[in-house]
């Protein structure tokens, strides 16, 4: 197997926990393990950059984990969580007219680390991928005071509560001050070759694009130049800025990949037009210029990371059985860069191991991706497992495979986290829970409507994808074909624990199964989340009062009965996720170190007590359900 089809097979299909989502400056009193906590990373990064260089890799990716631009959170507008964990170029390293507009004591402090991790690659011969989003979002105070400079509005309006713009790629001041900036970044990080920018999401966007989230908009000023024209004017002028400081780099800009209802951001004959006017080293799409050639310089990528289908559960990877890309070693001469992830500290020595093992492998077929694999689980779990093993990742394939048909955005992330379903209960009544009852998930629930679609367990993101009793159905099918198979590998995986010869190894194995049952744990809530949803709405929508003196021999409804015993299934399942987390010394979810550092796209340390919380308050609301049926008297 060639090293570059590893690379895609770990990057495309391992289930990593969330970067991009580190710690923001520390408040006073836990400046030093805040400090210590930088110390850590920096640490594990140098292991990365060890380990990446041992394989063969040329570049590593520095902006993935860096603390949060906290500074541009608005406590009204959940928006900016979105675009916060992006490492963008005008705020990190402002030009003398940004400066004023952005943190000061953030972008020195992201300024260092990205110096130190460059300090480290440049010892040990490596080069440094920059991913961000771009043209990247500004403060209003900076367009309040340069007008001229408005660009787009690029914030998504049914998810933000404030209109949020990124500075016009047309003015030559924009043009200047990202020539300033590339230059500040290149004299602290000479390391840096390649750029990956995203465009039209999360807090990026160019002018008069039509796939911007509001409509087509930008700066009136210029809505009769050719989009080519513009987009080429941006990266050519980020080229030249880096010629002129003695750097040659590569850029590769890659719009957000549009779902069926959303418009493309290049049109075929716009992208044709870009890259035709594109010298060698810039790339639109993966096409570089002027021919459109396949950019070589390495697969693009935003900042921030979604986490694989399986988060907030972090240290699952699952090895691809999937073909795609050319297969084997000898397919074509070695690729000019290698960049390589090796995920966080939950994934770093399994995918090390991993591509150890596989690269040089031929998997051009099924049999030879089966062959190469085999060859690594023996290795991993000894040849009596092995098979085992194999079975496993192939169940967990599945699974993936499964949870793809849900993917609105990562469901369990998008559900669990973003909508909070994980701390947040199910009451028939939720828009009277008391702020106490509701304090450990409303301040964290990606909502910028008002308190009924807050209210509302499928409103995530104003998208309702899984509104309604059709959506309960593909929902609950979906959840059902794929819990037998994760059950499956959690099986083949307790199998092999309980074989393991040694301590170290069964800790491992049993581990891995904790972090699986997490996993069916969560899509069992989630199953529960939509249907009680579905069922609540129909019963309201149905209006129908219940009797005050039920005769003796009512029973309990059909709906009433499945209404309250899904929610006595979460009760329960929540309980054993309970049980779960505070039964385990090692990370079963994402958490954030400190609940400071909580944020809307990360949970907070103290979800296992969170969960009593939620049990509870559901535990108390039993009776609000005689106001929406007649109660039983059997």
């Amino acid at each position: 197997m060639s090293l570059r089809r590893l690379v895609i097979l770990v990057l495309l299909n391992a289930g990593l926990a969330a970067v991009g989502l580190a710690q923001p400056t520390a408040p006073a009193g836990v400046a030093d393990a805040a400090g210590q906590r930088e110390s850590a990373e920096l640490a594990q990064f140098e292991r990365k950059a060890v380990l990446a260089k041992e394989l063969g890799a040329t570049h590593l990716v520095i902006t993935e984990g860096l603390p949060l631009a906290t500074w541009e959170l608005d406590a009204g507008d959940p928006y900016p969580a979105w675009f916060v964990h992006h490492a963008s170029l005008l705020k990190i390293f402002p030009p003398p007219d940004v400066r004023p507009f952005v943190n000061a004591e953030y972008a020195a402090r992201v300024a260092g680390i990205l110096g130190q991790r460059c300090a480290i690659l440049r010892k040990y011969g490596l080069k440094a991928v920059w991913n961000a989003n771009e043209p990247a979002v500004m403060p209003e105070a900076f367009f309040t005071a340069h007008p001229e400079l408005r660009g787009p509005r690029i914030d998504q309006p049914n998810r933000s509560t404030r209109a949020h713009f990124a500075p016009s790629a047309d003015a030559p001041e924009t043009l200047r001050l990202y020539r300033e900036s590339i230059q500040l970044l290149l004299q602290q990080c000479p390391e840096v070759e390649l750029f990956n920018w995203v465009t039209t999401d999360a807090g990026s966007g160019f002018d008069w694009s039509p796939s911007l989230y509001p409509g087509s908009n930008g700066n009136s000023n210029y809505k009769d130049r050719p989009m080519a024209e513009r987009v080429a004017g941006f990266l050519i002028n980020a080229q030249q800025a880096a010629r002129e400081a003695g750097h040659a780099i590569e850029i590769n800009l890659s719009p957000i990949a549009p779902r069926q209802w959303m418009l493309p951001t290049f049109s075929p004959d716009v992208l044709q037009a870009i890259v035709q006017r594109l010298p060698r080293g810039l790339a639109v799409e993966g096409r570089e210029g002027p021919d459109g050639r396949p950019f070589a310089g390495g697969g693009a990528g935003g900042g921030g990371g979604g986490g694989g289908p399986f988060y907030p559960v972090v240290g699952l990877v699952v090895p691809s059985f999937a073909g795609g890309g050319r297969g084997g070693a000898s397919a074509g001469p070695a690729p000019a860069r290698i960049v390589l992830n090796l995920g966080d500290a939950t994934t770093i020595d399994f995918n090390y191991r991993l591509l150890k093992a596989t690269r040089g492998a031929p998997m051009r077929t099924l049999l030879e991706r089966l062959t190469a694999l085999r060859a690594f689980a023996v290795g991993e779990v000894g040849e009596d497992q092995a098979d085992g093993l194999l079975d496993a990742w192939s169940e967990l394939n599945e699974v993936e495979r499964n949870l793809e048909i849900l993917n609105f955005g990562g469901m369990l992330r998008f559900g669990h986290v973003l909508n909070r379903w994980i701390n947040r209960p199910m009451v028939p009544f939720p828009e009277e829970l008391s702020a106490a009852e509701q304090q450990d998930y409303r301040p964290f629930l990606f909502q910028a409507k008002g308190e009924t679609e807050a209210a509302d367990l499928v409103d995530i993101q104003a998208m309702r994808m899984y509104e309604g009793w059709g959506a309960r159905l593909l929902f609950q099918r979906t959840i059902e074909t794929t819990l037998p198979l994760l059950r499956a590998a959690i099986g083949h995986v307790e199998r092999i624990r309980n074989a393991a010869k040694d301590d170290a190894a069964r800790q491992t194995w049993d581990l891995a199964g904790r972090r699986l049952q997490a996993v069916s744990y969560l899509l069992q809530s989630a199953d529960h989340m939509v249907a009680y949803q579905a069922q609540l709405d129909r019963v309201k929508h149905l209006g129908a009062k219940p009797e005050t003196d039920p005769v003796l021999g009512v029973q309990s409804a059909w709906d009433r009965t499945d209404l309250m015993e899904t929610a006595r299934k979460e009760i329960d399942t929540m309980v054993n996720l309970q049980r779960l987390l505070k039964g385990s010394s090692e990370p079963i979810l994402d958490l954030a170190p400190t609940p400071g550092e909580e944020t809307i796209m990360r949970l907070g340390p103290k979800v296992a007590d969170q969960l009593t919380h939620k049990i509870d308050t559901m535990n108390a609301h039993w009776r609000d359900y005689d106001r929406l049926f007649t109660v039983p008297n059997p």
